[in-house]
């Protein structure tokens, strides 16, 4: 159940060409053009409202696209019927914002065992037997093993996120895809968790995508680094170039500085 290593020059794991989006008259996404590359760890940046989620939304075949084209290992979107796209998402694992019932996509009907349990009795042909021992050993990973039995509706913000995240780890996806992985979390265990995310990708080679508001946690998990803003993706490139650009609205961004392209009245 691991995840296989992409093969040397192999096609990006999730390609958007000038994707653009419109709600009635509001274009939330501008010909977008992103890369993320196979087996490897990209980090979209962007202030809020920026269009970040809309995007992974485009990317898990949530949204359409009004114009544009989404290509997730190679195959349009577009093109693939219910069943391909449902295929194509089982091997990805998840974590979504959302609000109840569905916050970070949990099952607020099932508790956090059964919610991280239910991936693996219907991905796998995992023994009862084993999608317990794992289920419990991925929420030790993240700190919640003592909270199985509990339901999604007692926990903490950053608790539902930590479980989405157990979740999403212990099918070892080949994509696996966070969004907005710093909020509820304190200081301390976004680290541990980026340690975790960053130790998971180095085991698996599966493919990353985060989407995050935080510096020093963008900084430490990036191979690459995009940043949108307004819609656009203003750029895209290796993630030591990324923090160290002199593009205003990338360096205010990643400096917080207060002055710059970004202002509060911005979407």
């Amino acid at each position: 159940m691991t995840a296989e290593q992409p093969a040397p020059g192999s096609a990006p794991a999730i390609e958007l060409k000038g994707v653009v989006k419109r709600f009635g008259s509001d274009r939330v996404l501008d010909d977008v053009d992103l890369t993320i590359q196979a087996g490897a760890i990209t980090v979209l940046l962007g202030p809020s409202g920026a269009g970040k989620t809309v995007t992974i939304k485009h990317i898990l075949g949530l949204m359409k696209p009004s114009k544009g084209t989404v290509r997730l290992e190679g195959r349009d979107l577009a093109r693939l019927d219910d069943e391909e796209l449902n295929q194509l998402r089982r091997d990805m694992g998840v974590v979504l914002q959302g609000s109840l019932p569905f916050t970070c996509g949990l099952f607020y009907s099932l508790s956090v065992f059964e919610n991280v349990a239910f991936p693996l009795r219907h991905r796998t042909r995992l023994s009862e037997e084993q999608v317990s021992a794992l289920t419990l050993n991925t929420l030790g990973l993240v700190g919640l093993r003592d909270r199985a039995g509990a339901m999604p509706e007692h926990l903490s913000a950053g608790m539902t996120k930590r479980v989405a995240l157990a979740r999403a780890l212990a099918l070892e996806p080949r994509i696996m895809i966070v969004d907005d992985f710093d909020s509820g979390l304190d200081g301390v265990r976004l680290s541990l968790l980026v340690d975790l995310l960053a130790e998971t990708q180095r085991e698996t080679g599966c493919t990353l995508l985060v989407t995050t508001h935080d510096m020093d946690a963008a900084r430490r998990l990036a191979d690459h680094a995009a940043v949108i803003h307004e819609g656009r993706i203003v750029a895209e490139a290796r993630a030591d170039e990324i923090f160290g650009s002199q593009e205003p609205i990338v360096r205010q961004l990643v400096s917080g500085a207060l002055t710059g392209p970004i202002e509060l009245g911005a979407r």
